[in-house]
């Protein structure tokens, strides 16, 4: 079993894609109209408008992305004008990370390992 899609629910569904467009530097695809999805890794992410009369909660979703170079990932989206409260930091687990939050609320954290190979074996 692999995890295949997230679905995002929002009362401004293009605002959270235009966001995510940018995190990713790619471009998501409206299939029909309010519904994009967006490609990442093997995970598509879709951002789709809830019922009017739904409110979504800040906080009620949290995404965690494994990159190659969290350090290099920072000082991409910091230049692309995302803006970050914190930088990355090194946790006494070995994984280095830096988190952001979308339009919504929604965490997002970057992580990378950096201990050695053999401890996630």
């Amino acid at each position: 079993m692999k995890l295949r899609c997230v679905n995002i629910v929002s009362q401004d569904p293009e605002k959270l894609k235009a966001f995510y467009e940018q995190v990713f530097d790619c471009k998501a695809v409206e299939l029909v109209p309010g519904r994009w999805e967006l490609k990442v890794s093997d995970v598509t992410l879709v951002f789709t408008h809830t019922g009017d009369k739904v409110i979504v909660p800040a906080d009620s979703c949290g995404l965690e992305f494994e990159v190659g170079d969290v350090d290099k990932e920072y000082e991409r989206m910091l230049a692309a004008g995302i803006e970050i409260p914190d930088p990355p930091v090194t946790y006494p687990w070995k994984w280095r990370a830096f988190a952001v939050k979308d339009p919504d609320g929604n965490n997002l954290d970057f992580v990378q390992y950096v201990g050695e190979e053999s401890e996630t074996t």
